[in-house]
């Protein structure tokens, strides 16, 4: 359920947090190695039980730096750690995936969705607008629309947009290679709004991305109801990622009412 762990993700993100791969017996370690500190991924391997040992047996080979953790471990995995003296426990509530019902963000039915509703009227009502799947031969307008988006944030200025700039880049780059499902909405022509997810697992479909220009009323609202019609409306859930501890975003989350949040944990060793 964690959203990080999809092969695309890992892969589009992994010169912003520099990762590289390591095994311990049949356990896969997904290893980041930045400023010194070691932060690593849950285990990922075959079956959970062996997981607590794998990740001691990791905490001993990793003597050489200062800072390990574990990192977006899901709450089974550290629930296991629980009574290990070698780490200490704490929930990282801003990195909380959101996930909600499918139907709901296609149908936004109800009293508690009239304001989206209304937002994706307005949007309909006063632009000249279509919403397109993406495929090869529109991709490059993804590309410019990235750039334009990125110019007008000042990516260059903010780590974490910067770095989040990369990772569409390389899923936009390995599009079909990945299997990523996404979606724009041209406005007179042009692409305003670009979205792009992947199943997550059997029930769940994951949304990594969406961009907008929000000079545009209404047109989060409207992307992000058509793209869950479109591509994810056979799955039960729908995740929605984390808010990173961002009141705007935070907010903008919660007004969508998710259904539950998936726990993550961070696991810092403290001796080896």
């Amino acid at each position: 359920m964690v959203s990080e762990y999809t092969f695309s993700n890992l892969f589009a993100w992994r010169h912003a947090y520099e990762f590289c791969l390591s095994r311990i017996d049949e356990a896969l370690l997904v290893v980041s190695c930045q400023g010194g500190a070691l932060s690593i991924f849950d285990p990922l391997m075959p079956s959970g039980p062996g997981k607590r040992r794998i990740a001691l047996a990791a905490a001993r080979a990793a003597g050489g730096f200062k800072n390990v953790r574990f990192i977006r471990l899901p709450e089974d995995t550290a629930l296991s750690l629980r009574q290990e003296k070698a780490f200490v426990l704490e929930e990282d509530a801003d990195q909380f995936d959101y996930v909600y019902r499918a139907k709901d963000l296609v149908a936004l039915q109800g009293a508690a969705y009239d304001g989206k509703r209304n937002f994706i009227r307005r949007f309909k009502d006063n632009y000249d607008y279509e919403f397109l799947s993406l495929r090869k031969e529109n991709l490059k307008d993804c590309f410019y629309f990235e750039e334009e988006w990125c110019q007008a944030k000042d990516c260059q200025r903010a780590e974490g947009l910067e770095k989040e700039r990369q990772a569409m880049h390389q899923m936009l780059e390995h599009f079909e290679q990945l299997g990523i499902r996404g979606a724009m909405l041209r406005i007179q022509g042009k692409v305003e709004a670009v979205t792009l997810g992947e199943p997550l697992n059997p029930q769940t479909f994951v949304v990594h991305i969406e961009k907008a220009n929000g000079r545009f009323t209404g047109i989060y609202q409207a992307i992000n109801q058509m793209f869950c019609e479109q591509a994810a409306r056979d799955y039960q859930f729908i995740n929605r990622e984390q808010d990173l501890g961002i009141a705007g975003l935070r907010k903008a989350k919660q007004s969508y009412h998710p259904a539950f949040l998936v726990k993550k944990y961070t696991a810092t060793v403290t001796q080896r």
